[in-house]
């Protein structure tokens, strides 16, 4: 089968930090135009990835799939973007305690929805864990839902607090650091691509808010 697709995009799973894995391929996706593929070279058969991409409401053609088994022992799974179909794809009903996954090891950002220039997610940050400061080209809108927090945002340093709003331009330097138990909803655009995030999985492994 593969013969009769072109692999447009790459992104080797095997050389991500476990905790980053499925973000940064969803990432990389989203950058795809339709009838465009992804090749993701995992450890193992990685078909798990549609039922997550179901989840998040990718727009990835389920019955294209397709995977081998390479000569190293890994796996590479092909997943192929596809227009969003249909009305009801494109409305998403949920809610904070519908998504609610918080990690022990870092903030969680659990993707929810994507359109066309834009990507909503849900944030959750244990008390003591934060977002680094980093400056991406993104514009954000940044909602806290519950729990309380301090913010950089450009040279400013702001208290959280359920019911804040923040925006910020792309470009401005932003970084949360939880308090309390966080929640809170991003809205993101253009979505970002890997570039956005280097900075934020350097800080992230060094232990670095600042």
């Amino acid at each position: 089968m593969e013969s009769q697709k072109e692999t447009v995009n790459l992104i080797d799973a095997t050389k991500l930090p476990p905790q980053e894995r499925h973000y940064r391929i969803f990432e990389k996706f989203l950058t795809l135009k339709p009838g465009e593929v992804l090749q993701v070279i995992a450890g193992h058969e990685p078909v798990h990835l549609l039922q997550q991409m179901a989840h998040e409401r990718l727009p990835v053609d389920a019955g294209a799939y397709y995977s081998h088994p390479n000569s190293d022992g890994t796996y590479s799974g092909f997943f192929t973007r596809i227009e969003s179909s249909g009305e009801n794809s494109r409305i998403k009903v949920t809610s904070f305690d519908r998504e609610r996954n918080f990690s022990e090891k870092q903030f969680n950002p659990v993707g929810i929805y994507s359109g066309k220039d834009y990507k909503v997610v849900l944030t959750y940050i244990k008390a003591g864990q934060f977002i680094p400061v980093h400056s991406p080209g993104t514009d954000l809108v940044f909602a806290v839902f519950r729990g309380t927090g301090t913010g950089i945002f450009g040279e400013r340093e702001e208290r959280l607090l359920p019911g804040s709003v923040v925006i910020i331009p792309g470009g401005e330097k932003r970084g949360i650091k939880a308090i309390t138990d966080m929640e809170g909803l991003h809205i993101v655009s253009p979505i970002p691509d890997e570039s956005d995030h280097v900075e934020v999985f350097e800080k992230l492994s060094g232990g670095r808010f600042m």
